[in-house]
């Protein structure tokens, strides 16, 4: 797992705390003859300034050992604390955006994502493929049926055909959201979920696509395969999303996710075209 600047900052600060402690520990050990307690005990009450003086270094170079560690270990102890400090801060800062950035990824589900995830699975040629590896409907959305979800997912092809007339009614939706779409990528949050954003960028891609296209019943050879492509791209990302925000859901928002989980896009039929509850 790759760690971010600030846990590489708490992992280089408390790294270098125990190298001074382990160092100033043994080193009293061996100058001034003190047992593996008494020693760690000075090294620790020196590091963080406590300081009792109820153990103190008698030879000279013992002293010497002990002003080192008064001129690195403080130092490197109060860094340490700091770091620790600056990121469990840090963190919940990132929580609490994160959290509204949900807000904002369930009005996409409600207003657009839940009703474009039916136009593609309507025209998914591995549908039903994709069902039989599915949770049933039923199911009660446990960490297993997300792994589930998740591995059925990741092995899905997404691929989509869309005619003429399926085209033209996905470039009307597009369209009719078009002002939604570009207001959620007016959001400054947006940024610190690139997964999200690529998502809404793809979809406004199709939709300049096909308005680029003015006649959908003569498209070319390269121009279907050109738009499926796009078709495909957003519907693999709008599927990701879409179990991540259903697990967001089934963590805070129980009562909305069963509402979210029966209109399960996936399962339900592809006639209906209903919308994902926001919290």
């Amino acid at each position: 797992m790759k760690l971010d600047s600030g846990q590489q900052r708490v992992l280089v600060s408390i790294g270098v705390m125990l190298t001074v402690l382990i160092c100033g520990t043994l080193a009293l050990m061996h100058v001034e003859g003190l047992p593996l307690g008494d020693a760690l005990y000075f090294s620790v009450v020196t590091m963080s300034t406590v300081g009792y003086g109820d153990v103190v270094p008698f030879t000279g170079a013992g002293r010497f050992v002990a002003a080192f560690m008064i001129l690195t270990g403080v130092g490197s102890f109060m860094s340490a604390m700091a770091a620790t400090a600056d990121h469990l801060l840090s963190r919940r800062e990132q929580r609490e955006r994160m959290e509204k950035l949900n807000m904002v990824i369930g009005v996409f589900f409600s207003e657009a994502g839940t009703t474009l995830m039916r136009k593609f699975t309507a025209l998914d040629q591995g549908l039903a493929e994709l069902r039989a590896t599915l949770p049933p409907q039923h199911d009660s959305w446990t960490d297993k049926s997300f792994a589930l979800y998740s591995k059925a997912l990741a092995a899905h092809r997404f691929q989509v055909r869309a005619d003429a007339e399926a085209l033209a009614r996905i470039k009307a939706f597009l369209a009719e959201k078009s002002p939604l779409l570009v207001r959620l990528l007016e959001n400054p949050n947006l940024l610190e979920h690139e997964t999200f954003t690529d998502l809404l960028w793809a979809v406004l891609h199709i939709k300049e696509e096909l308005e680029f296209r003015f006649d959908l019943t003569e498209l070319s050879a390269a121009d279907h395969t050109h738009v499926h492509g796009d078709l495909e791209r957003a519907y693999r990302l709008l599927a990701s999303q879409w179990l991540a925000y259903m697990r967001h859901l089934k963590t805070n928002y129980p009562y909305l996710f069963m509402t979210a989980a029966h209109r399960n896009p996936f399962q339900e039929p592809e006639t209906q075209e209903a919308t994902v509850l926001v919290p």
